[in-house]
């Protein structure tokens, strides 16, 4: 029997991007990720790690993943197969997984013994969840002092036991040494320490990765999915959405997936970006941000950039003291930060410096003379 399987990661589900909660743009995925399923006759969906943002999860973020499980397995009767990630609790992914296997939800955590295969129809998939080399030495009793010589020592177990009759299909959560990264890629280790080579996982014929959020092909048969939303303005310009791979056919499939919000870095001189705001606008519902490279950014800048860009996230620009120092004002949540929350980041960003705490109590003791002021004159 052909197998189609959707290779997913990266989900982060609960992340706010510049403290706005993508909450409502995940539900989107949802709904998303379902029409693919049932568009393409999908049979396994893999989740390779980084289902949550972090490892407390939000109450909303914990109901979304109960949400898409309960609509893979339940509704539409696929199984589902899942790994930890870096940013996710093993311990609290793994609940339950028992009993959850028993409904086709496959849950793998930590890494506490040898990875074992799961077979389904003519494939054998080997779910190797995000880990530490200290687990590795244990599970499977051997001196291995590196993210690649564990890795190593995992593939070359797995496929001595490979027979001819299945897709060996491996799920890891890892940074590959061939891959590109972007600024939302915040864990990733850039400094080659763990650095894992993509040749690792050579017999197998797929290999569904997660970790990095570019969409991309890491050598051989292995891939990263990406994430299937773009949670940094890094990411403006990536086409996000899942891979599919038929067992049959031995392909691999890319399905694209459209943001509820997508995101738009505007650069360039005032009056170029005024103009630019004038002719195109953007779409509504995009989340913008803009660079000024001619000047430092004011209030008056602010309000009148917000007029055309309704959801106007970041505005920076160029310091009048460092020429190649931008300043951020971050309007997400306005109206709720107070007036010496938006001096201090000011300041911070501006200077380089903390606000002193005797500039703070200058602030607040003038910021009430003003108050009371106002209070008399009415």
């Amino acid at each position: 029997m052909t197998m189609r399987i959707l290779h997913t990661a990266d989900w982060h589900l609960g992340i706010d991007l510049y403290k706005l909660s993508m909450i409502e743009d995940q539900r989107w995925f949802k709904q998303q990720l379902k029409t693919i399923v049932e568009e393409e006759n999908i049979d396994v969906i893999l989740v390779a790690g980084d289902v949550y943002d972090t490892v407390l999860a939000s109450k909303e973020a914990i109901e979304i993943y109960d949400d898409i499980m309960y609509m893979l397995c339940m509704e539409l009767k696929k199984k589902v197969i899942v790994i930890a990630g870096n940013h996710d609790s093993a311990t609290r992914l793994a609940s339950l997984s028992r009993l959850l296997k028993g409904m086709g939800l496959y849950v793998v955590g930590s890494l506490q013994e040898k990875v074992a295969g799961i077979e389904l129809e003519d494939c054998m998939i080997y779910p190797i969840p995000y880990f530490h080399v200290e687990q590795v030495r244990k599970a499977y009793d051997v001196d291995v002092h590196s993210q690649e010589e564990a890795f190593s020592c995992i593939c070359q177990d797995i496929l001595s036991h490979a027979d001819n009759k299945h897709r060996h299909i491996a799920m890891a959560h890892a940074f590959l040494a061939s891959a590109d990264v972007c600024e939302s890629d915040r864990f990733a280790n850039v400094g080659g320490v763990d650095l894992v080579p993509s040749s690792i996982f050579d017999g197998f014929s797929y290999t569904a990765m997660g970790h990095l959020h570019r969409r991309q092909h890491a050598g051989g048969r292995v891939w990263y999915s990406g994430s299937p939303l773009p949670y940094s303005f890094s990411e403006a310009n990536q086409r996000k959405g899942v891979l599919i791979y038929d067992s049959k056919k031995d392909t691999i499939e890319k399905r694209d997936i459209t943001p509820l919000h997508p995101l738009h870095v505007l650069k360039g001189s005032y009056e170029e970006l005024k103009k630019g705001m004038l002719e195109q606008g953007a779409e509504a519902a995009a989340y913008v941000k803009i660079e000024v490279t001619d000047l430092p950014v004011s209030y008056e800048m602010l309000e009148y950039f917000r007029q055309g860009y309704e959801n106007l996230l970041q505005l920076s620009g160029k310091s009048m003291e460092q020429e190649q120092t931008s300043i951020t004002i971050r309007l997400q949540d306005l109206e709720t930060v107070s007036d010496l929350d938006i001096v201090t980041q000011f300041f911070q960003d501006y200077y380089g410096e903390e606000l002193s705490e005797t500039a703070k109590k200058l602030f607040q003791q003038a910021q009430q003379e003003v108050e009371g002021e106002a209070a008399y004159a009415t």
